[in-house]
This record gives C-alpha cells, structure tokens and sequence, in this order.
C-alpha cells in the first residue's frame, strides 16, 4: 500500500464509521433503543475492516519509488588543480 492509498483507507474508514454511527444514532433515537445505534456501528466497523485493511489495487495506484542501491561514479576523485591547492593551504594553517 502506497502512502496515497494508506492516505485514502482512512478517509475511507473514518468516513464509513461516522457516517454508519450517524444514521445509527438516528434510528435508535428514534425508536428509543441503543441496540440499534450499537448495530449500526458495529454494520459500519465490519465493512470498514473489509474495505480498508486488505491491500486492495486501488490503494496502489501510486507507487513509491525506491531508490536501486547503485550509486554513481563521485567527481570527487578528479580534483582540479584549484582545489589541490586549497586543501594544501588549509593543512599548512593548520600547522
């Protein structure tokens, strides 16, 4: 799962468990019965659990991409001509 779909399963989790929570408490309201607000929590929490936990291909549609391991050949092993000198001077303060 790429960071976009990890981004994506819990907007999608927190959306489905608000909106699920929401229509429950309305209903056991209504009928003045706390088991129904409970079920449809808890109606909200399973489908959540089936949509957002399994790495689904949809929450990889950004893949990251990682970097090979094989480095480049360094410059830094052609010194010029200035910077010979250079490092020639700092030694020679140093001293």
């Amino acid at each position: 799962m790429d960071y976009q779909g990890q981004k994506l399963a819990e907007l999608a989790y927190y959306w489905i468990i608000i909106i699920f929570g929401g229509i429950g408490w309305l209903w056991g309201f209504y009928e003045k019965n706390f088991m129904y607000t409970f079920n449809a929590w808890a109606v909200g929490v399973v489908i959540s659990v089936v949509l957002c936990v399994p790495d689904w291909p949809w929450f990889n549609r950004n893949p990251v991409v990682w970097w090979n391991g094989q480095t480049r050949k360094s410059s830094s092993t052609k010194e010029s001509g200035s910077s010979k000198a250079t490092k020639s001077k700092v030694k020679n303060k140093a001293k």
